[in-house]
C-alpha cells in the first residue's frame, strides 16, 4: 500500500513536461532552442567559450564533481548546432528495483517518430561515434537529426548542411 501511495505521488512527477518530436522539429533558432527548453522545465547551466549554451532537467549543482542531471540539451551559437540527452532509465524501475521499460521515456519516443516520420539519410560519424541520421520535411530546421544510444543514455543531435 505504501508503494501505490508513493507511486501515485510520483507519477505527476515523471510525466511532468517532456521535449516531444514536435519540439525538437520547431527548432531553426537559438530563441526557438531556449523557449523548447523553458517551456519544458530546463534550467540554465552554462555557457562555454566554443558557443555552446546548456540546459538541464532538475540540475543537481555542485561545484567539486560538475553538475548532475537526467536531461541536458545545448545549443551552439556559432553554427547552429544542437543536442539533447537523456537518461533512458525511470525514476520508477530505480525506485521499485524492476527492469526499465524503456520504450516511454522522451529519448524513445522522439526516435520513434523520427523513425516513422522522416526518411534514413546515412550513418554519420561524430567525434568517433556512429549516429543514424534521418532528413525530415517537417523540420524547421536546416540539416538533418541524428541519433544514438551510449551507456544508457540517447542522444538526439542536429547536423547542419556542411558550410562551403
Amino acid at each position: 500500500m505504501k508503494r501505490m501511495l508513493i507511486l501515485l505521488l510520483f507519477i505527476p512527477i515523471v510525466s511532468y513536461s517532456q521535449i516531444t518530436y514536435k519540439d525538437v522539429m520547431s527548432i531553426k533558432s537559438v530563441d526557438t532552442f531556449k523557449k523548447v527548453v523553458i517551456e519544458n522545465g530546463y534550467e540554465f547551466n552554462d555557457t562555454d567559450e566554443e558557443g555552446w549554451i546548456s540546459y538541464g532537467f532538475n540540475i543537481v549543482r555542485d561545484s567539486i564533481e560538475g553538475n548532475k542531471s537526467s536531461k541536458w540539451s545545448s545549443y551552439n551559437t556559432k553554427d547552429d548546432r544542437f543536442s539533447f540527452s537523456f537518461s533512458r532509465t525511470s525514476l520508477l524501475g530505480n525506485f521499485f528495483g524492476t527492469e526499465d521499460d524503456t520504450s516511454e521515456n522522451p529519448y524513445d519516443l522522439i526516435v520513434k517518430d523520427i523513425k516513422e516520420k522522416c526518411k534514413y539519410y546515412k550513418i554519420i560519424n561524430y567525434n568517433g561515434t556512429d549516429y543514424v541520421t534521418y532528413s525530415c520535411s517537417e523540420s524547421s530546421y536546416k540539416g538533418k537529426i541524428g541519433f544514438m544510444i551510449e551507456e544508457g543514455k540517447g542522444f538526439i543531435r542536429h547536423f547542419p548542411p556542411p558550410t562551403e
